[in-house]
């Protein structure tokens, strides 16, 4: 699900051949975004059958036929949903929940903001369970303490993005109320 949400963001703004998201990812492979050359193109013949991408063959110059890929209304829907569901997920522990945190302004802010509160207090949680894991089990993992470490930062994180966002809201909401009373 993560992998498809992951290519479906990057085919949203623009059209793209499969070499084209395979360089994106293989540049991008530290966020989270591991998806291999091989798996991408099942993946994208998947979603095409799906109806969640469409291709045609494209020849430019000299260069082979290349198919280029696009997200179908279909596919922008599926990608709005589960973009919704997985910001409301605490998937730290699998870096592609990371990734799809780049995605985030394809929502509108209160949306965003109610998915990232839920995931926020999942995070919360993890952080609390870790935090009070007895000295006996700490001393046996020793990585606790960074994961621990990356618990907090992203909690800091998440607190701003949502002050951010709760920023965007309250702005959009004054020019809403002036516009009324204007």
């Amino acid at each position: 699900m993560l992998k498809k949400l992951l290519l479906l963001g990057l085919l949203r703004d623009q059209r793209m051949h499969g070499y084209g998201l395979i360089g994106y990812l293989k540049l991008h492979e530290n966020s989270g975004s591991v998806i291999g050359k091989s798996n991408a193109y099942r993946l994208l013949r998947l979603m095409e059958d799906e109806g969640l991408v469409c291709s045609h063959a494209e020849k430019e110059g000299n260069r082979p036929e290349r198919r280029v890929y696009a997200v179908t209304k279909k596919g922008d829907r599926y990608f709005l949903d589960t973009l919704q569901t997985t910001l409301a997920t605490d998937t730290t522990a699998d870096q592609p929940g990371i990734a799809v945190l780049e995605f985030i302004e394809a929502l509108e802010p209160d949306v965003a903001a109610e998915h990232l509160a839920v995931r926020r207090e999942h995070v919360a949680t993890r952080h609390s369970v870790l935090t009070n894991l007895p000295a006996d089990v700490q001393r046996m993992l020793p990585a606790l303490d960074l994961k621990l470490r990356i618990t907090e930062v992203e909690l800091d994180w998440l607190d701003e993005k949502l002050a951010e966002l709760h920023t965007l809201i309250d702005n959009r909401d004054n020019v809403n109320n002036q516009q009324r009373t204007g």
